[in-house]
């Protein structure tokens, strides 16, 4: 990844947001800018192998931070018959699970509570960059490292791919730096929070597309 695409990354996120606050649509200019962060980190490692399949869960014990409007996007694609059942998990893991570091997740096997009945995430089309640069190069490592025994001599390392993850992460980073820019709460938060919160509290989306600050006790 060189300088140069970064750049263009920067300029064109500048370009979309710039855009939709002059057509006064800001939350369409936030979700072309997404779609468009996960397309340029997937063209810097289309083609590049990863072990990982639907339905296969073993690393989504681990904590996954979101910048804000990746939040109000997941909330908003959750329909009410699928709410219903999900907001009990994602209130007892607001409660409960998001204040575990990643070991104690894994020990708990405190899964994403967005996960469905087979294993699969519930919102993979709009799944946070976080979740997308993550890339097992062997399931078997991936299935053992996440298993939750104690042993101190267990072997938890993963073979995974520096450079997907790498090109998430410089587009995670591109997006916040474009937020500040246009005046635009660049924080992240934890995932099932930051969507709980969202979708409760419509009023929030409101505050956040105008500019304003979400309430500093989301983050405990």
């Amino acid at each position: 990844m060189a300088q140069g695409d970064l750049l263009l990354l920067d300029d064109d996120l500048a370009a979309i947001l710039s855009e939709a606050r002059e057509k006064e649509n800001v939350e369409a200019g936030l979700a072309q800018g997404l779609i468009l962060c996960a397309d340029w980190a997937e063209m810097h490692c289309a083609g590049r192998a990863m072990a990982c399949t639907r339905g296969c869960p073993h690393c989504c014990v681990l904590n996954v931070a979101v910048l804000l409007p990746e939040a109000m996007r997941i909330a908003e694609t959750i329909t009410a018959t699928v709410w219903s059942a999900l907001q009990n998990r994602l209130e007892r893991h607001c409660n409960w699970e998001r204040w575990m570091d990643d070991q104690e997740r894994v020990m708990r096997a405190a899964f994403c509570p967005l996960l469905d009945t087979d294993g699969s995430c519930s919102v993979h089309a709009v799944r946070p960059l976080a979740c997308r640069g993550v890339a097992s190069l062997d399931s078997g490592r991936c299935r053992s490292a996440f298993n939750p025994i104690i042993d101190d001599e267990h072997d938890r390392t993963v073979p995974a791919d520096l450079l997907r993850q790498t090109a998430y992460d410089r587009a995670f980073m591109a997006l916040g730096k474009a937020l500040d820019n246009h005046g635009l709460d660049d924080r992240s938060i934890e995932l099932g929070v930051g969507i709980l919160a969202f979708a409760r509290n419509p009023e929030l989306k409101t505050l956040y597309l105008s500019g304003g600050r979400l309430p500093r006790e989301l983050w405990g």
